[in-house]
């Protein structure tokens, strides 16, 4: 049986993934083979020795301490583009929000308190509320994976001109834009133009304060600034002076920071992205599907610190290595097996940064003897049977 640790509310749909003749599921589970989460913060937690893979039911991993679990040969897997229609719809809601003042009408007229002329001083003041028509007018689409290629052509289909920014923008998203999209690989000219700018990058060393006093001062007066990517990527003390100074129109975001609370022109957020039924649904089922390949098979989908691998299964026996990536890994491995006399049917190896990961089905069963030498092999950092479990170096 595999044991499987939950350290926050899962979408039952995404546990019922795990059979019950296969999997323990629960909250308090030791000596687990699988964790999954959503918000709860690992990076305070002693890792468990029998733990073999992390499954975060979202997409960002901050709260993980991937490089830690990298360096144990226990891969991260998340749950891109599950959540994808989520953000989108929700950035729509906070373009027309803005554009249309729908913050600040709500609040006149919640603050109109005498009854007696309550109807005339709604209409009366109403013309201070007066927004714009978002056809014709000018988006910027910083990052261009699952969410932001979808929040781009709803954004086209709306009638906004639309540029879109992400010097690393894969082939598959690439596609999946609507013809009509223009693609800038230049940030500040985006930013000169738009006038409302949306962000969906993910947090890293190299997106932090991706959008900081400098970019700011390239944007519009009067521009909006839409935040529902990662807290990091923009610097909220970057943000308060261009407010201040009247430089943008309006701040969005989805991570309120305590120092921005009560600032005039600005709408926080609890982190509702992906706070519907529907995508914690998928985002549960995706990273349930995750976890059980790699258990069961030792497959390597959307991981964020494996290579991805995936070899359907065309023999009982497999053997998975994770290893470091240097040169002729794969070929001692299939020399201690052919020594043995196993007869490979199939194999797959790919890298990653200083990983790399081989998945092998062979013709017998592996004997304890030639995983042993396996093992030995300078570079090798783990070792997995599937049929007799895991072995660690």
């Amino acid at each position: 049986m595999y044991k499987v640790l939950k350290l926050n509310k899962i979408a039952a749909e995404g546990i019922d993934s795990f059979p019950s003749d296969k999997y323990i599921v629960g909250n308090d589970i030791s000596d687990p083979d699988a964790i999954i989460l959503r918000s709860f913060d690992m990076h305070l937690m002693e890792i468990p020795s029998s733990l073999q893979v992390v499954g975060r039911a979202g997409s960002g991993v901050n709260n993980i301490p991937v490089k830690k679990l990298s360096d144990l040969a226990i891969p991260v897997f998340n749950a891109p583009g599950a959540n994808a229609n989520a953000v989108k719809e929700l950035t729509i809601a906070a373009i027309l929000i803005c554009a249309r003042n729908i913050h600040r009408a709500i609040e006149f007229v919640e603050e109109s308190e005498n009854p007696e002329d309550f109807k005339q001083r709604i209409e009366l003041g109403k013309n201070k509320y007066v927004g714009y028509e978002l056809p014709g007018k000018t988006i910027g689409v910083i990052g261009l994976g699952a969410i932001g290629v979808k929040v781009a052509n709803a954004c086209l289909n709306l009638g906004m001109n639309v540029i879109g920014f992400d010097p690393m923008m894969t082939v598959n998203n690439a596609w999946e834009l609507q013809p009509g999209i223009e693609s800038s690989d230049n940030l500040s000219a985006v930013l000169k133009k738009a006038d409302v700018v949306t962000i969906h990058i993910p947090s890293t060393n190299e997106t932090r304060s991706f959008i900081g006093k400098e970019e700011l001062s390239m944007m519009k007066d009067n521009a909006t600034l839409i935040n529902l990517s990662r807290a990091e990527v923009v610097d909220d003390n970057a943000i308060k002076l261009s407010l201040t100074e009247n430089r943008i129109k309006t701040y969005v975001t989805d991570f309120p920071d305590r120092s921005l609370v009560g600032m005039p022109n600005v709408l926080l957020l609890p982190h509702l992205g992906a706070s519907t039924k529907e995508a914690e649904i998928k985002c549960a089922k995706m990273v349930a599907k995750s976890i059980r390949s790699f258990l069961e098979n030792g497959n390597i989908d959307n991981s964020v610190n494996f290579p991805e691998v995936h070899l359907d299964r065309i023999s009982g026996s497999r053997l998975s290595v994770t290893n470091q990536n240097k040169p002729n890994m794969v070929g001692q491995f299939t020399t201690c097996l052919g020594e043995a006399g196993i007869n490979i049917n199939d194999l797959s190896h790919k890298s990653m940064g200083e990983i790399g990961y081989t998945l092998i089905d062979v013709d017998k069963s592996i004997t304890p003897e030639t995983l042993l030498k396996i093992s030995q092999i300078e570079g090798v950092i783990s070792i997995k049977n599937l049929k007799i479990g895991r072995a660690h170096v």
